[in-house]
């Protein structure tokens, strides 16, 4: 009887091996509904394929609807502030013109980096960049150079701005006013900050009038530069650094000399064109 029943399951296996089906290791014979075919196997294998993919479709539909949507938003957001922003800058700079000249009754854009003429002057001399990174001022770059006009229409002075990334916060960017003197001489009225991000009770201290007033009303000389101690300024070319903050002020005097140094280069051209 045993015999038997191995016999009829091995009949079973070879006619599964006929028609692709794996043989019944268990020797328990099956029904039809309990047997699956090896094209079976491969729909599917292949349907579950297709849900990955389409899943991943799906997925990554999601993320672009949410990046159109994102870029939608900002967009918007930076339309309703771009002009609030832009009168804010220009409130803040028309201010700051007025602290670092003195007796100027109106100012006039003569060169911007990456001007194109117009309102927005000619743009800055490569010359002019790199006599500025010549020397020593690698970082440091000039802006902007405003024309300071007295009420009869005569060039009273420049007001000049200048960036230097290097702050302990960040970018530090002023305006610096300089009027040439009748000597060949050149009188810093002052400066005043555009951007100023160092940290709270140290570098933010360079706001104060006991720093900034060390700039106010000093005569150089023709090529002369400012120069910061911490032994105590003694010289007409020196201040007091900032105690504790040598990085905020090396920023901040980087600044004020690539002014001087743009200065003494409209002065010199000016020179050169009265001739």
């Amino acid at each position: 009887m045993s015999d038997r029943k191995n016999l009829n399951q091995d009949d079973r296996n070879a006619k599964a091996q006929v028609f692709g089906e794996e043989p019944d290791p268990s020797g328990i014979h099956r029904t039809s509904d309990e047997i699956y075919t090896g094209q079976e196997y491969q729909s599917s294998a292949r349907k579950d394929e297709k849900e990955k993919k389409d899943s991943v479709i799906k997925d990554i539909l999601i993320l672009v609807m949410i990046t159109l949507v994102a870029g939608c938003l900002l967009g918007a957001a930076y339309g309703v502030t771009k002009n609030p922003i832009a009168q804010a800058q220009a409130k803040a700079e028309a201010k700051a013109q007025k602290e670092v000249t003195k007796d100027s009754y109106h100012f006039e854009t003569l060169y911007s980096a990456g001007a194109s003429g117009g309102d927005e002057g000619q743009p800055i001399s490569e010359a002019l960049i790199e006599k500025i990174k010549s020397t020593g001022l690698s970082s440091t770059s000039v802006t902007k150079i405003d024309g300071a006009y007295s009420e009869d229409g005569k060039l009273a002075g420049y007001v000049i701005t200048a960036r230097d990334p290097d702050g302990y916060g960040g970018d530090v960017e002023l305006m610096c006013g300089i009027s040439p003197n009748e000597d060949g001489t050149v009188t810093l009225e002052g400066i005043s900050f555009l951007t100023l991000t160092e940290t709270a009770g140290m570098g933010m201290r360079a706001k104060e009038d006991e720093f900034k007033n060390q700039f106010s009303g000093k005569k150089l000389k023709e090529g002369e530069l400012i120069l910061y101690t911490k032994s105590g300024a003694s010289k007409e070319n020196e201040i007091d650094a900032i105690s504790g903050c040598t990085i905020t002020t090396s920023a901040v005097t980087d600044d004020v000399n690539a002014a001087l140094i743009t200065a003494w280069e409209l002065i010199g051209d000016g020179k050169e064109a009265q001739k």
